[in-house]
């Protein structure tokens, strides 16, 4: 643990997740918790033993959560760019009865007609238009364009500058690179990553990378992982 805990131990949100998305996430509930003063604090959470954490920020490892704080107290919310890993950890969270934070930038407008599933985050200058669907714990990165009717599976991470379509259907788990564009009414399978710069003309199974423009199944999903460790 790199810092005490404050005295005041009520409205505690918990990024889980130390790494350099961590950070951002971290931002991001800065930017919110000036405007709403949601939380008391904000601390991280990361099971590993060596953690990179240049804010001084409390880190505490998920089994050491219910003997710091009572549930009631704390609301989670996961950062890692892993679909597979975001599923994990959002079963982990629901097994454990903890509740899951939605972050939503302020100044991106859901309206009215849209839906949003828990624990998910959305961050700034999101582009989205009516009658979506998004669901739980999805990770949708800054200058995203959600089209009409589009659905997005949840654990699913959409980077930036994506730009999906109207009536677009893309899985659970699912991984869209950089500057992705997806045709109307196109589908995407559950596991599946599709490469940065792809243009995706027609739909793409369960399980597998593609990528190129036209967008073409390279090879099966088999490690379930967007970045490999080095």
């Amino acid at each position: 643990m790199n810092k005490s805990l404050n005295e005041d131990k009520n409205s505690i949100l918990g990024i889980y997740g130390a790494g350099p998305l961590g950070r951002e996430v971290f931002e991001l509930a800065t930017v919110i918790n000036k405007l709403n003063n949601f939380w008391s604090q904000i601390i991280f959470i990361d099971d590993a033993d060596e953690i990179y954490n240049p804010r001084k920020l409390v880190v505490v490892k998920f089994s050491e959560i219910k003997s710091l704080f009572p549930k009631s107290n704390i609301e989670i919310c996961i950062a890692t760019g892993e679909p597979s890993l975001r599923n994990k950890l959002y079963d982990k969270i629901i097994a454990n009865e903890y509740k899951l934070a939605t972050l939503i930038h302020p100044d991106v407008v859901i309206p009215n007609s849209t839906k949003i599933g828990k624990g998910t985050i959305i961050c700034k200058f999101l582009s989205i238009t009516c009658d979506i669907i998004i669901g739980d714990n999805v990770y949708i990165h800054p200058n995203a364009c959600i089209g009409h009717d589009a659905k997005i599976g949840a654990h699913s991470v959409i980077s930036s500058y994506v730009d999906i379509s109207g009536y677009c259907n893309i899985g659970i788990s699912t991984f869209l690179g950089v500057n992705v564009c997806m045709r109307q009414k196109i589908s995407i399978g559950n596991d599946t990553i599709i490469g940065m710069g792809s243009v995706v003309h027609r739909d793409i199974p369960d399980s597998v990378i593609a990528l190129g423009n036209p967008a073409r199944v390279m090879k099966n999903n088999e490690n379930q992982t967007v970045f490999p460790c080095d």
